[in-house]
Order: structure tokens, then C-alpha cells, then sequence
């Protein structure tokens, strides 16, 4: 081999290996280090016999090389990968703790916390720290519940609260036989990554907690994520809504939500739809981040549909016998009048790059500024923390914020 090839090799492989080592883990972190030595002590060796001053060009050429290159690529790669943090389930000494392992000792408790526990579950709660279980004794109208701790390996005496919980917040053991928990964890973790979740800082709420939702009592398991819930279903299933973090999935995941309830979106059943991008710096205007909220008035009924971004749909809908007048189709909205409006505020505001696409958005009538019967309908466009404007259905601007 050439000289002046085994001096950029060397070069070369250092640098690949720094960063490699550098942005990996444990055992695979000193894998690329041993690597790494091992190869460029080989082609170190072929210049015992290479002109005297090989040895210091490829040290030359090796140290510019990193400098230049490996030093800034491993920075960037390293505080790429930092933003996704450690699992949910990371414990203070750094041992994974096995969802699934936590979950069948809290069934096991749940059993034994009262006859019948295991068949009256109110809620599981885990996270790093410890493992906690609650059941309901309905016959005393109260809520029995236990605390494994992690550090000290061992329960704790029970407690007992008085509770309003009946038996329709409860949940079997045998409702959760589908779930493989530590499945279910690396899917609601690969989800928050996707919609941009900031993993790298540890929160309060960082676990996951088994239970009926109170507005539907759908069983579900939520996963706090550095302040952000991810659910999944019995099965260990993410919703399938993570579009609706950004702009471009929230018509069409509006009108999956409509027909799922039986509404036609090109019937004026809608009262008012609100939406949010997930996003911290997003607009005060709409729902919550990565939400749409659609209020139902008409087909004979009345209420609201709620969904968010790594969430199921939360639906509220009674029997109505009125009608209103007031109602619009959801294909009165466009996704080309959205963003027209969305670019006409950015030039008319000089919005900054980082809040252009932080989007709140509200489509209703024009009941503040029309005296007609049947007020036109505008929608209300939010950018970032303080910029707001009026826009007609077509994207037309109207008015700043009033």
C-alpha cells in the first residue's frame, strides 16, 4: 500500500472512530474505541519501514482532520441524539426497570390487597421509582392501594381512602392479558420522538399509568413523556394520529374523526372547529397542541369531537332535536386557504422563522362583526406567542386581531 495512502487512512479511521465513540453507549462506545486503536495501530505499524517523516504526517494529517471534523460532527450528533433522552423507565442507577416485569407484580398485588382485587382495578401507576397500584373495595366506598419501592425492593402497608370511584372506572387483570407492556413502551416512546417530543430532561410525570379514562372509560395506559401523554389501547397500540402534530394532517384526520361518528363532512354539522400544531412556542389561539376539537351542532346531534396527536378521540355527543342555521360543512375549509392565510400573516407581521409555522386556528361565523342572518364564516390564524388576524374562508385577510 502506498505511503500516502496508509497516512490518510489513518487519518481517516481516527476521526470515524472519535465519533462513533463518542455519540455511542456502554459497550458499543468502547467497541468503536478498541476499533478504532486496533486499526490505526495495523496501519501505523506499515510505516515502520516508510520514509522518517511518514509517521509525523500522519499525525499531522490525523490531528487536522479531527479538529476540522470529527471534534464539530461529534458535538452535533451527540446533542442530536440528547434531545431524544433516556427510556421512561431509566432508574436512578441508570438499570433499565422492565415495564413488563412491573406489571405482573402489580396484578399480582391487586389480588391480594383484597378477594376480588385483581378484578377490581382502579388504577397501576409506574415509573422508575416505584410501582403502585390501586383497587376499589365497593363495599366500603374506598380505594386500597400499595407502593413497591424500587430502592428498598420491598411493599409497603396498604392504604385505605374513601372514594366517588364505582365499578365502571374499574378494570380485570385478564382486561390487560393482550398487553406487552415493554413493547407498548418503545412504540409511545418512538411516537413522541416522532412528533418532536424533548426527551432529554427527566419530568414528574415521566411513566406510565393503567386506567379508564374518565370521560369515556376507555381502558387505556398513558405515558408521561416529558410532559407530553402518549396513550395506547389494551393491545399495546398507538393511535394512528401522529399527522396532526403538524398542519397538513389536521383536515384529513378531521374528517376520519366525522365519518368515525357518523357525520358527513360535507353536511353542515359543525359549529366550530379549533386546532392547534403541536409545537411549544404555538399559538394561544385553537385547542390544546396537536389537538382538533370539531363542536357538533346538526344530523341530530350536538356535542363535541376531541382528538390529539398521540392520543384515541374523545367523543361527547348527545341527541339534539334543533337544528341550527349557524352550522358549516368541514370541506368549507381548505388546506390552500390555511396556509394562504398563514403567509400572508407572516409577510404582514415580519414573523420570525421559528414562530412561522407555530399555527393556532379557529374557523367559525362572524358573529362579532356581521348583522346578516346568516353570519360568513372566517377563520382566526394565530403565529407564535402574539401575532393574530381574521382571514375569510378563502384566506383573503379581513382585520388584525380585534
Amino acid at each position: 500500500m502506498p505511503t500516502s495512502l496508509t497516512v490518510a487512512l489513518i487519518a481517516v479511521l481516527s476521526t470515524v472512530g472519535l465519533v462513533g465513540a463518542a455519540v455511542s453507549d456502554g459497550a458499543a462506545s468502547l467497541a468503536w474505541a478498541v476499533g478504532t486503536v486496533v486499526a490505526v495501530g495495523a496501519l501505523a505499524w506499515r510505516l515502520r519501514s516508510a520514509p522518517a517523516w511518514s509517521p509525523y504526517t500522519a499525525a499531522f494529517a490525523t490531528a487536522i482532520l479531527v479538529v476540522s471534523a470529527g471534534v464539530p460532527a461529534a458535538i452535533v450528533l451527540t446533542e442530536t441524539a440528547g434531545g431524544r433522552g433516556p427510556s421512561v423507565f431509566a432508574s436512578e442507577d441508570d438499570g433499565a426497570i422492565d415495564p413488563s416485569a412491573e406489571l405482573r407484580r402489580a396484578l399480582t398485588k391487586a389480588g391480594e390487597l383484597l378477594p376480588g382485587g385483581a378484578d377490581a382495578i382502579l388504577s397501576i401507576d409506574i415509573d422508575e421509582n416505584s410501582t403502585q397500584v390501586y383497587v376499589l373495595d365497593l363495599t366500603k366506598g374506598q380505594r386500597v392501594s400499595a407502593n413497591y419501592s424500587q430502592s428498598s425492593d420491598q411493599w409497603y402497608e396498604p392504604n385505605r381512602h374513601s372514594t366517588t370511584d364505582r365499578a365502571d372506572a374499574t378494570f380485570r387483570a385478564t382486561d390487560l392479558a393482550g398487553l406487552d407492556l415493554t413493547a407498548a413502551t418503545k412504540k409511545a416512546t418512538a411516537a413522541a420522538d416522532t412528533i418532536g417530543v424533548d426527551r432529554s430532561s427527566p419530568h414528574a410525570s415521566d411513566g406510565v399509568e393503567i386506567e379508564r379514562r374518565s370521560p369515556d372509560k376507555k381502558l387505556v395506559a398513558t405515558f408521561g413523556m416529558s410532559g407530553t401523554d402518549i396513550e395506547t389501547d389494551a393491545a399495546g397500540n398507538v393511535p394512528d394520529n401522529l399527522a396532526l402534530a403538524k398542519v397538513d394532517g389536521l383536515l384529513p384526520l378531521a374528517e376520519r374523526l366525522l365519518r368515525a361518528n357518523g357525520f358527513d363532512p360535507a353536511q353542515p354539522v359543525l359549529d366550530r372547529m379549533d386546532y392547534r400544531v403541536f409545537a411549544p412556542n404555538v399559538s394561544s389561539v385553537g385547542s390544546g397542541k396537536g389537538t382538533v376539537e370539531l363542536s357538533i351542532d346538526g344530523a341530530g346531534k350536538r356535542g363535541t369531537l376531541r382528538e390529539t396527536v398521540g392520543k384515541f378521540p374523545e367523543v361527547d355527543l348527545r341527541p339534539s332535536t334543533s337544528s341550527s342555521d349557524d352550522s358549516f360543512a368541514l370541506r368549507t375549509v381548505s388546506a390552500a386557504a390555511i396556509e394562504r392565510a398563514r403567509a400572508d400573516l407572516v409577510q404582514r407581521r415580519s414573523i420570525i422563522p421559528i414562530d412561522a409555522h407555530a399555527l393556532g386556528l379557529r374557523v367559525d361565523r362572524d358573529t362579532r362583526r356581521s348583522s346578516r342572518a346568516a353570519p360568513p364564516v372566517i377563520m382566526e390564524v394565530g403565529l407564535g406567542p402574539d401575532d393574530e388576524a381574521y382571514y375569510s374562508i378563502d384566506g383573503s385577510f379581513l382585520r388584525a386581531d380585534d
